[in-house]
Protein backbone atom coordinates (compact mmCIF):
# COMPACT_ATOMS: atom_id res chain seq x y z
CA UNK A 1 0.00 0.00 0.00
CA UNK A 2 1.16 3.39 -0.64
CA UNK A 3 2.02 5.29 2.00
CA UNK A 4 2.95 9.53 0.94
CA UNK A 5 3.11 12.99 2.68
CA UNK A 6 2.43 16.14 0.65
CA UNK A 7 4.59 18.68 1.82
CA UNK A 8 4.72 22.44 0.59
CA UNK A 9 7.42 23.50 -2.20
CA UNK A 10 8.71 26.41 0.45
CA UNK A 11 8.96 23.60 3.06
CA UNK A 12 10.55 20.87 0.79
CA UNK A 13 14.21 21.74 2.46
CA UNK A 14 12.97 21.59 5.56
CA UNK A 15 10.80 18.36 5.67
CA UNK A 16 12.91 16.46 2.74
CA UNK A 17 15.37 15.15 5.25
CA UNK A 18 13.10 14.30 7.81
CA UNK A 19 11.22 11.87 5.41
CA UNK A 20 13.07 8.73 4.78
CA UNK A 21 10.93 7.99 2.32
CA UNK A 22 7.72 9.03 0.66
CA UNK A 23 5.60 7.15 -2.04
CA UNK A 24 3.16 9.29 -3.71
CA UNK A 25 2.80 13.44 -2.88
CA UNK A 26 -0.16 15.44 -3.93
CA UNK A 27 0.73 18.44 -5.79
CA UNK A 28 -2.07 21.23 -6.80
CA UNK A 29 -2.00 23.12 -10.05
CA UNK A 30 -0.57 26.54 -10.84
CA UNK A 31 -3.07 29.53 -12.46
CA UNK A 32 -2.69 30.67 -16.29
CA UNK A 33 -5.06 32.81 -18.39
CA UNK A 34 -6.31 30.64 -21.48
CA UNK A 35 -8.76 32.32 -24.19
CA UNK A 36 -8.99 34.87 -21.20
CA UNK A 37 -10.26 32.62 -18.30
CA UNK A 38 -8.25 31.64 -15.22
CA UNK A 39 -7.83 28.13 -14.91
CA UNK A 40 -5.78 25.84 -12.92
CA UNK A 41 -2.77 23.06 -15.01
CA UNK A 42 -0.14 21.25 -14.21
CA UNK A 43 2.63 22.99 -13.02
CA UNK A 44 5.87 22.84 -15.01
CA UNK A 45 8.07 20.04 -15.14
CA UNK A 46 10.66 21.61 -13.48
CA UNK A 47 8.40 22.47 -10.56
CA UNK A 48 10.58 22.57 -7.38
CA UNK A 49 7.79 19.75 -6.15
CA UNK A 50 8.10 17.42 -9.06
CA UNK A 51 11.57 18.07 -8.65
CA UNK A 52 11.33 16.93 -4.69
CA UNK A 53 9.53 13.71 -6.45
CA UNK A 54 12.08 12.58 -9.00
CA UNK A 55 15.16 12.69 -6.47
CA UNK A 56 13.15 10.65 -3.83
CA UNK A 57 11.46 8.32 -6.18
CA UNK A 58 7.86 9.37 -5.32
CA UNK A 59 5.03 9.41 -7.55
CA UNK A 60 3.53 12.97 -7.97
CA UNK A 61 -0.48 13.14 -7.57
CA UNK A 62 -1.60 16.12 -9.82
CA UNK A 63 -4.48 18.14 -10.04
CA UNK A 64 -5.96 20.53 -12.37
CA UNK A 65 -8.87 22.78 -12.84
CA UNK A 66 -10.07 23.18 -16.15
CA UNK A 67 -13.99 22.15 -15.70
CA UNK A 68 -13.97 20.94 -19.53
CA UNK A 69 -12.66 23.88 -21.19
CA UNK A 70 -11.34 22.97 -24.77
CA UNK A 71 -8.07 25.49 -24.35
CA UNK A 72 -7.40 24.23 -20.74
CA UNK A 73 -7.75 20.46 -22.15
CA UNK A 74 -5.51 21.07 -24.53
CA UNK A 75 -2.65 22.82 -22.31
CA UNK A 76 -2.99 19.77 -19.93
CA UNK A 77 -2.81 17.35 -22.85
CA UNK A 78 0.52 18.96 -24.66
CA UNK A 79 1.99 19.31 -21.03
CA UNK A 80 1.09 15.07 -20.89
CA UNK A 81 2.91 14.61 -23.93
CA UNK A 82 5.83 16.39 -23.04
CA UNK A 83 5.91 14.38 -19.41
CA UNK A 84 9.49 13.14 -18.93
CA UNK A 85 11.09 9.80 -18.94
CA UNK A 86 11.60 9.89 -15.22
CA UNK A 87 8.23 9.31 -14.64
CA UNK A 88 7.09 6.08 -14.52
CA UNK A 89 3.38 6.86 -13.29
CA UNK A 90 1.34 9.76 -12.09
CA UNK A 91 -1.88 9.94 -10.24
CA UNK A 92 -4.28 12.74 -11.88
CA UNK A 93 -7.29 14.09 -11.16
CA UNK A 94 -9.38 17.51 -12.75
CA UNK A 95 -11.56 19.84 -10.13
CA UNK A 96 -10.70 17.47 -6.90
CA UNK A 97 -13.29 18.37 -3.91
CA UNK A 98 -15.69 19.94 -6.65
CA UNK A 99 -19.00 19.70 -4.07
CA UNK A 100 -20.47 23.04 -3.33
CA UNK A 101 -18.28 25.09 -5.27
CA UNK A 102 -18.60 24.02 -8.77
CA UNK A 103 -21.36 25.90 -11.07
CA UNK A 104 -23.44 23.04 -13.20
CA UNK A 105 -23.27 20.73 -9.71
CA UNK A 106 -23.25 17.15 -9.71
CA UNK A 107 -24.12 17.19 -13.58
CA UNK A 108 -22.11 19.61 -14.74
CA UNK A 109 -18.70 17.58 -12.93
CA UNK A 110 -20.02 14.21 -14.67
CA UNK A 111 -19.89 16.37 -17.51
CA UNK A 112 -16.91 18.35 -17.45
CA UNK A 113 -14.38 15.28 -15.74
CA UNK A 114 -16.17 13.14 -18.26
CA UNK A 115 -13.99 15.38 -21.07
CA UNK A 116 -10.90 15.21 -18.93
CA UNK A 117 -10.82 11.25 -18.63
CA UNK A 118 -11.66 11.46 -22.57
CA UNK A 119 -8.50 13.99 -23.20
CA UNK A 120 -6.25 11.27 -21.51
CA UNK A 121 -7.72 7.94 -22.65
CA UNK A 122 -7.17 9.37 -26.44
CA UNK A 123 -3.41 10.15 -25.35
CA UNK A 124 -0.77 8.27 -27.09
CA UNK A 125 -0.88 4.74 -25.68
CA UNK A 126 3.07 5.13 -24.23
CA UNK A 127 1.70 8.42 -22.34
CA UNK A 128 -1.88 7.02 -21.43
CA UNK A 129 -0.15 3.47 -19.59
CA UNK A 130 1.99 5.85 -16.98
CA UNK A 131 -1.16 7.46 -16.09
CA UNK A 132 -4.02 6.87 -13.89
CA UNK A 133 -6.37 9.42 -13.85
CA UNK A 134 -9.81 9.39 -11.71
CA UNK A 135 -12.19 11.73 -9.36
CA UNK A 136 -11.64 12.48 -5.99
CA UNK A 137 -14.56 13.45 -3.68
CA UNK A 138 -14.74 15.01 -0.50
CA UNK A 139 -15.32 12.99 2.88
CA UNK A 140 -16.26 16.12 5.27
CA UNK A 141 -18.76 17.70 1.98
CA UNK A 142 -20.87 14.20 1.08
CA UNK A 143 -20.99 12.89 5.34
CA UNK A 144 -22.90 16.01 6.51
CA UNK A 145 -26.58 15.08 6.55
CA UNK A 146 -27.25 18.65 5.16
CA UNK A 147 -24.88 18.86 2.06
CA UNK A 148 -24.23 14.83 0.80
CA UNK A 149 -26.49 13.12 3.13
CA UNK A 150 -23.93 10.07 2.71
CA UNK A 151 -24.60 10.10 -0.92
CA UNK A 152 -20.90 9.47 -2.14
CA UNK A 153 -23.00 8.36 -5.97
CA UNK A 154 -24.09 12.23 -6.13
CA UNK A 155 -20.72 13.76 -7.50
CA UNK A 156 -19.04 10.41 -8.66
CA UNK A 157 -19.17 9.18 -12.50
CA UNK A 158 -18.35 5.82 -11.65
CA UNK A 159 -15.69 6.53 -14.04
CA UNK A 160 -11.50 6.46 -14.19
CA UNK A 161 -8.60 4.14 -13.17
CA UNK A 162 -9.27 4.95 -9.48
CA UNK A 163 -11.65 7.19 -6.96
CA UNK A 164 -10.38 9.19 -4.47
CA UNK A 165 -12.09 10.49 -0.79
CA UNK A 166 -10.09 13.22 0.80
CA UNK A 167 -11.01 12.80 4.65
CA UNK A 168 -10.08 15.22 7.19
CA UNK A 169 -11.21 15.13 11.14
CA UNK A 170 -13.35 17.95 11.64
CA UNK A 171 -10.74 20.86 13.61
CA UNK A 172 -13.84 21.51 15.67
CA UNK A 173 -16.81 24.14 16.14
CA UNK A 174 -16.65 27.84 17.44
CA UNK A 175 -18.06 25.72 20.83
CA UNK A 176 -14.78 22.91 20.91
CA UNK A 177 -11.98 21.94 19.28
CA UNK A 178 -11.15 18.43 17.88
CA UNK A 179 -9.64 16.22 20.86
CA UNK A 180 -8.53 12.63 21.93
CA UNK A 181 -11.53 12.27 23.61
CA UNK A 182 -14.18 13.21 20.57
CA UNK A 183 -11.16 11.77 18.32
CA UNK A 184 -12.88 9.16 16.32
CA UNK A 185 -12.18 5.65 15.65
CA UNK A 186 -10.32 5.28 12.18
CA UNK A 187 -12.85 2.58 11.63
CA UNK A 188 -15.81 4.43 12.48
CA UNK A 189 -14.01 7.71 10.61
CA UNK A 190 -13.71 5.73 7.51
CA UNK A 191 -16.58 3.58 7.59
CA UNK A 192 -19.33 4.74 4.72
CA UNK A 193 -16.07 5.32 2.53
CA UNK A 194 -15.24 1.70 2.88
CA UNK A 195 -19.05 0.86 2.19
CA UNK A 196 -19.55 3.26 -0.31
CA UNK A 197 -19.51 1.02 -4.40
CA UNK A 198 -21.37 2.92 -7.16
CA UNK A 199 -22.66 0.02 -8.04
CA UNK A 200 -21.90 -3.98 -8.16
CA UNK A 201 -19.79 -3.57 -10.68
CA UNK A 202 -16.93 -0.98 -9.31
CA UNK A 203 -13.90 -2.40 -9.20
CA UNK A 204 -11.96 0.85 -9.23
CA UNK A 205 -9.05 0.90 -6.66
CA UNK A 206 -9.57 3.76 -3.93
CA UNK A 207 -7.27 6.49 -2.40
CA UNK A 208 -6.94 9.01 0.08
CA UNK A 209 -5.29 11.59 -1.84
CA UNK A 210 -5.81 13.59 1.60
CA UNK A 211 -5.87 12.97 4.91
CA UNK A 212 -5.54 15.07 7.69
CA UNK A 213 -6.36 15.60 11.37
CA UNK A 214 -4.30 18.75 13.35
CA UNK A 215 -2.18 18.97 15.90
CA UNK A 216 -4.87 18.81 19.00
CA UNK A 217 -4.16 21.34 21.38
CA UNK A 218 -4.93 18.51 24.03
CA UNK A 219 -2.39 15.75 22.84
CA UNK A 220 0.57 17.69 24.05
CA UNK A 221 2.93 14.58 23.26
CA UNK A 222 1.50 13.99 19.96
CA UNK A 223 1.01 10.24 20.96
CA UNK A 224 -2.90 10.56 20.35
CA UNK A 225 -2.44 11.64 17.02
CA UNK A 226 0.56 9.25 16.26
CA UNK A 227 -1.33 6.13 17.37
CA UNK A 228 -4.39 7.44 14.98
CA UNK A 229 -2.66 7.50 11.92
CA UNK A 230 -1.67 3.90 12.82
CA UNK A 231 -5.01 2.78 13.68
CA UNK A 232 -6.00 4.32 10.29
CA UNK A 233 -3.22 2.55 8.38
CA UNK A 234 -4.04 -1.15 9.99
CA UNK A 235 -7.97 -0.40 9.09
CA UNK A 236 -6.87 0.07 4.94
CA UNK A 237 -4.80 -2.64 5.02
CA UNK A 238 -7.39 -4.38 5.44
CA UNK A 239 -9.31 -3.32 2.31
CA UNK A 240 -8.37 -5.85 -0.41
CA UNK A 241 -9.51 -8.70 -2.05
CA UNK A 242 -8.45 -11.96 -0.20
CA UNK A 243 -8.37 -10.16 3.19
CA UNK A 244 -11.15 -11.96 5.41
CA UNK A 245 -15.08 -10.77 5.17
CA UNK A 246 -14.05 -8.51 1.89
CA UNK A 247 -16.26 -9.04 -0.70
CA UNK A 248 -15.63 -5.92 -2.76
CA UNK A 249 -14.49 -6.45 -6.10
CA UNK A 250 -11.78 -3.23 -5.16
CA UNK A 251 -8.98 -2.88 -3.16
CA UNK A 252 -6.85 0.17 -1.53
CA UNK A 253 -4.29 1.71 -3.12
CA UNK A 254 -2.82 3.86 -0.70
CA UNK A 255 -2.81 7.18 1.48
CA UNK A 256 -1.64 10.92 1.43
CA UNK A 257 -1.07 12.78 4.69
CA UNK A 258 -1.42 16.38 4.08
CA UNK A 259 2.01 17.83 6.20
CA UNK A 260 0.66 21.26 5.36
CA UNK A 261 -1.11 24.31 7.15
CA UNK A 262 -4.46 24.01 6.29
CA UNK A 263 -7.03 26.61 5.03
CA UNK A 264 -9.38 28.71 7.02
CA UNK A 265 -12.53 26.64 7.36
CA UNK A 266 -14.11 28.80 9.65
CA UNK A 267 -13.71 30.06 13.33
CA UNK A 268 -13.07 27.08 15.78
CA UNK A 269 -12.60 27.26 19.59
CA UNK A 270 -9.41 28.04 21.20
CA UNK A 271 -7.55 27.67 17.74
CA UNK A 272 -9.41 30.37 15.66
CA UNK A 273 -8.50 29.44 11.75
CA UNK A 274 -5.62 27.27 12.58
CA UNK A 275 -5.15 24.11 10.72
CA UNK A 276 -1.89 22.75 11.36
CA UNK A 277 -1.67 19.52 9.92
CA UNK A 278 2.18 19.12 9.83
CA UNK A 279 3.09 15.72 11.80
CA UNK A 280 5.69 17.71 13.81
CA UNK A 281 3.27 20.60 14.79
CA UNK A 282 0.67 21.04 17.86
CA UNK A 283 -1.68 23.89 17.45
CA UNK A 284 -1.37 25.72 21.00
CA UNK A 285 -3.85 28.53 20.33
CA UNK A 286 -5.06 30.71 17.13
CA UNK A 287 -1.57 32.34 17.14
CA UNK A 288 0.27 29.98 17.78
CA UNK A 289 2.06 26.50 16.79
CA UNK A 290 5.21 24.60 18.22
CA UNK A 291 7.16 21.55 17.05
CA UNK A 292 7.06 18.65 19.07
CA UNK A 293 10.22 17.08 20.58
CA UNK A 294 10.11 14.32 20.08
CA UNK A 295 7.71 14.59 16.81
CA UNK A 296 5.51 11.29 17.25
CA UNK A 297 3.38 11.71 14.71
CA UNK A 298 6.18 11.78 12.15
CA UNK A 299 8.06 9.10 13.54
CA UNK A 300 4.91 7.05 13.33
CA UNK A 301 4.83 7.78 9.76
CA UNK A 302 8.33 7.08 8.92
CA UNK A 303 8.07 3.47 11.28
CA UNK A 304 4.80 2.56 8.93
CA UNK A 305 6.33 3.44 5.71
CA UNK A 306 9.38 1.30 6.70
CA UNK A 307 7.72 -1.67 7.91
CA UNK A 308 6.18 -1.46 4.23
CA UNK A 309 8.59 -1.56 2.59
CA UNK A 310 10.95 -3.70 5.00
CA UNK A 311 8.94 -6.51 6.38
CA UNK A 312 11.81 -7.78 8.06
CA UNK A 313 12.51 -6.49 11.71
CA UNK A 314 15.28 -3.59 11.32
CA UNK A 315 19.00 -3.88 12.45
CA UNK A 316 18.92 -1.93 14.57
CA UNK A 317 15.02 -1.13 15.55
CA UNK A 318 15.70 1.72 17.45
CA UNK A 319 17.26 3.89 15.01
CA UNK A 320 14.91 7.18 14.52
CA UNK A 321 14.10 5.81 10.80
CA UNK A 322 13.51 2.43 12.08
CA UNK A 323 11.40 1.79 14.85
CA UNK A 324 8.59 -0.15 15.00
CA UNK A 325 5.07 1.18 15.02
CA UNK A 326 4.67 -0.83 18.52
CA UNK A 327 7.74 1.72 19.87
CA UNK A 328 5.93 4.91 19.70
Amino acid sequence: MLIGASIAAEDLEFYEPLFPGNDIMRIFPVRVTIDGEPLRVLPPWSDTRLEYCRRNGTIPFLSCKVDGRPGGLERVRRQLEDMPGWIDRIYLTDRHEPEGDLPGGPAGFHRDFGRFLDMVDTLPAAIRKRISCGPVLTQTWTENPNRGDFNYRTYDPGTGDFLGVDCYVPAGTREWVMSPERLPKPAAFLKHVKAYEHGPRDARPRIIPELGLIGMPADTDGSVRAQWIKGVHEELSTWHPGAPGWARKWGMLGWIWWNQRGKNTGAVRGIGGRRDFPLDDRTVDGDTVIKLNPPKPLRMFNALWTAQHSPRPPAHPHHATGLSPADL
